[in-house]
Formats: C-alpha cells, structure tokens, sequence
C-alpha cells in the first residue's frame, strides 16, 4: 500500500486529554498544558467520535445520534470540530 492508497484520516482525538461528564456539560481536559474546557453535551458526544475514521463518516455516525441528516448538522460538526483543533485537542 503506497502513501496515496491509504484511506484518509479523519479527526483524531489526542489521547492525552480526558472528557470527563458533568450534568449537561463536560470538560476536556489537556494533560500537555493543564488547561480544561467546558463544552456542551453534543460536542462531547462529538468528542467521543473523533478516532480518525473520515469526516463524511463522523457527520453520519454524529447525525444519527440525535436522528437528523448528515446535511443538517454538518456545519455545526465543522464549526466545532474546527474549535477543537484551534485548541490543539487533536492529534
């Protein structure tokens, strides 16, 4: 399998931060800068599907969550999926 053959990798959360739950929120927590992040129960829903498959694939597996189409929530998937990488939550 050449580099090009290889499927492509989606978000991929880095394992050194946590989600921990509380109430309707939850926190991630950065174990490289010791900075937590209160997010919303969807995002950690989201949080929770970041394992590298592709992004068509987590807007899908996202969108079923919550019985919706993928076309419906793919920009809020993004938009959030964006925060996520602007604070260096992924790998």
């Amino acid at each position: 399998m050449t580099i090009d053959d290889r499927p492509p990798v989606g978000p991929t959360a880095r394992r050194d931060v946590t989600l921990q739950r509380v109430g309707r929120e939850a926190i991630l927590h950065d174990a490289r800068n010791g900075q937590a992040h209160v997010i919303n129960a969807s995002a950690a829903q989201l949080w929770e599907l970041c394992d590298g498959r592709p992004l068509d694939d987590l807007v899908a597996a996202f969108a079923a969550l919550y019985g919706r189409e993928p076309q419906t929530v793919a920009e809020d998937v993004r938009r959030t999926l964006a925060r996520f990488e602007a604070l260096g939550l992924l790998s």
